[in-house]
């Protein structure tokens, strides 16, 4: 795992979803350290004097890209003041400063050879994930079984869906959608039908008790994971089993 350094980069593109969602496009003016799928960066939109300035206020988002990469994605979504000034003013265009990589919700440095792992994802929780399916799908096959319940309020809501798409048709990962939005959920589309309401803990254990003894990565909403988490622990789940993505 590399050392955080700090980068300046600039915005190529921003997608609106909808609904305050955005994804922003990067490329970087320097070197990229080399990053795993699961790790975050933190984001500054003011600048920053490499020679002895002080780091301006930034925030942290996952790396929705894959290692090597070419350019640098993040998704968010508008959560406070900061945030809010991001959706007003990042276009393409914008420079910014990175600093990356951190974290250790690295799926594959957790996992036991063969074990099987369960992804699970609402909203913009599934940001970390995207590396990591990026990976298996440019390979081809994944190395051990995975499976991905990820919940949205709606289908404009889903993020990436042609590595969705990819992956879930090649039979490389298990892919469960939710909905909310009980219409919508029954629509076709590309991704197929999905689940109609909100992603449901005591279903998800239940149907991943055939896949043995599986490791579960959890994002999304705080107060989800944190629900999530106990939810399975106090079903029988091992607390080292039960990895939460959590920014430190």
């Amino acid at each position: 795992m590399g050392n955080p350094i700090k980068i300046r980069s600039r915005v190529l593109s921003v997608e609106d979803f909808g609904s305050g969602i955005y994804a922003v496009k990067m490329r970087s003016e320097g070197r990229v350290p080399r990053f795993k799928p699961g790790q975050f960066l933190h984001l500054a939109i003011d600048a920053y004097d490499p020679n002895g300035g002080f780091w301006p206020e930034s925030r942290v988002f996952s790396i929705a890209s894959y290692d090597p990469p070419g350019d640098i994605t993040i998704v968010y979504s508008v959560k406070g003041a900061y945030t809010a000034r991001m959706a007003a003013t990042l276009a393409a265009g914008s420079g910014v400063w990175l600093k990356m990589p951190y974290g250790d919700f690295v799926i594959e440095s957790k996992a036991l050879p063969g074990q099987s792992i369960v992804l699970i994802a609402g909203g913009t929780g599934l940001t970390p994930f995207v590396p990591y399916l990026q990976g298996i799908a440019i390979a081809g096959a994944a190395t051990r079984m995975v499976r991905l319940y990820y919940g949205t309020r709606e289908r404009s809501l889903i993020l990436f869906p042609d590595i969705l798409a990819q992956c879930a048709h090649s039979s490389i990962i298990d892919l469960r959608l939710w909905i909310e939005d009980a219409e919508d959920a029954t629509r076709e589309s590309p991704l197929g039908r999905a689940e109609a309401g909100r992603l449901d803990i005591a279903r998800i254990a239940s149907e991943c008790v055939a896949l043995g003894d599986p490791l579960f990565f959890l994002s999304g909403p705080p107060q989800m994971i944190m629900s999530f988490r106990d939810s399975l622990i106090r079903g029988g789940v091992p607390a080292e089993r039960v990895q939460i993505d959590e920014w430190e």
